[in-house]
């Protein structure tokens, strides 16, 4: 039986990674984290597949914790999808030209969501 991938969700509210967890329950292994700091907790126990990530948080936000985790030779190959709820196209375009996989706004289309998750865990298989 093939290993189930592991997805790190990272939001500062509770309602939105129960909603993630909800729509990728029983297709990924799961772990959450309520901000970019314990975030990087989690990062130093175990190494997910792909990080699904929100921007705008309190303390460290989005962009501040991909930096962090892109910085560490340990986790800069982890694919990073941010997921937020700032439909700026200059948001947008800041996530992707940082590195990120992919961007989804929210609210996010259960189906859109999981369909872009599986492409860039894909794109990462294939790269390997």
């Amino acid at each position: 039986m093939e290993r189930k991938k592991h997805i790190l969700l990272v939001d500062d509210v509770s309602t939105n990674l129960r909603c993630e967890g909800e729509v990728l329950k029983g297709k990924y292994k799961m772990s959450m984290a309520k901000s970019g700091e314990q975030a990087l907790e989690i990062l130093e126990k175990a190494k997910p597949d792909l990080i699904l990530m929100d921007i705008i948080m309190p303390g460290m936000d989005g962009y501040e914790t991909m930096v962090k985790i892109k910085n560490n030779p340990l986790y800069a190959d982890i694919p990073i999808i941010f997921l937020s709820g700032d439909v700026k196209s200059m948001t947008e375009k800041q996530g992707m030209e940082m590195g990120a996989a992919a961007y989804i706004y929210k609210p996010f289309d259960p189906d859109g969501l999981l369909e872009k998750i599986e492409k860039v865990l894909l794109e990462e298989d294939e790269a390997i």
